[in-house]
């Protein structure tokens, strides 16, 4: 509520905008749709968080996951050397903290890189990057349920389950990877996803403390930590460089939408609100 809506649009400029462009671009570059989708919510969201929290719902192959946590996780460290120089060679960036957190939390795309560069930039540009950054990735919860339909609607069949997911299961949503390279709209539920909305209502109106608070963060970052090393035991390198240069240009792509595009529409909403 302290950033105001500033904030939120912008965050919501970014994901759709992103999430848009990147369903049309992997659609014109031919590249495989599950790789697509993991790639544009990686960049539109929270990097390999949103990566891995997609990949049950997809279905996706462990290579595609790997890649696409390799050309988010590269645009999201330059980000952070490049957003302090921004603001000091952008003399309108320089002159408003809040703008300058809004279009770092906006469109930087890990939480750390948010961080990391706004701490770079002081504490008034890190506070507001930050907050700007949690209000993104909770559209992370509407944006996995909403996901499944529109893929399906693409296919001219709303939230139809695909070939993939029939065969494939209820095990799509419990992490497992059944091997399709089709994306499973499956109807079933992403259970991290409440999770994930309740602990934060929780702590929005009880409050945890920050001892609490601090152990979470531990386990957190441990059990992604897990995660990520799972799915690089089912990682086959050869397969990863056999995609070829897309996957890095289709990142490229949506990064300089959000470098851009998300820094115009900061600007205006700063400037509206």
């Amino acid at each position: 509520m302290g950033v105001g809506a500033a904030g939120l649009l912008a965050d919501l400029y970014s994901v759709w905008s992103t999430l848009a462009l990147g369903l049309a671009l992997g659609k014109w570059l031919k590249m495989d749709e599950a790789l697509t989708v993991l790639i544009a919510t990686g960049s539109a969201i929270c990097g390999c968080s949103a990566v891995a929290a997609t990949q049950p719902i997809l279905d996706a192959e462990s290579h595609h996951v790997a890649a696409a946590v390799g050309t988010v996780v590269l645009c999201g460290t330059s980000a952070m050397f490049i957003y302090p120089a921004l603001q000091q060679a952008v003399p309108t960036l320089a002159a408003s903290n809040q703008l300058m957190g809004i279009y770092t939390g906006a469109t930087v795309h890990e939480l750390a890189g948010v961080v990391a560069a706004g701490n770079a930039m002081g504490p008034e540009v890190a506070s507001v990057a930050v907050i700007t950054k949690l209000v993104r990735i909770t559209l992370l919860v509407p944006t996995l349920y909403l996901l499944p339909y529109v893929l399906g609607r693409s296919r001219g069949k709303p939230g139809a389950p695909s070939a993939a997911a029939a065969a494939a299961g209820s095990g799509a949503l419990e992490g497992g990877s059944a091997g399709g390279g089709g994306v499973a709209a499956s109807s079933g539920t992403p259970w991290f996803v409440l999770g994930f909305a309740g602990v934060a209502a929780l702590n929005s109106v009880v409050g945890l403390g920050p001892q609490v608070t601090g152990l979470c963060a531990t386990a957190s970052g441990a059990c992604l930590c897990a995660a990520m090393a799972a799915l690089g035991l089912d990682t086959d390198v050869a397969k990863v460089r056999a995609l070829g240069p897309k996957p890095l240009v289709l990142s490229l792509a949506l990064w300089a939408n959000l470098l851009v595009g998300g820094g115009l529409v900061a600007q205006f909403l700063t400037a509206k609100f």
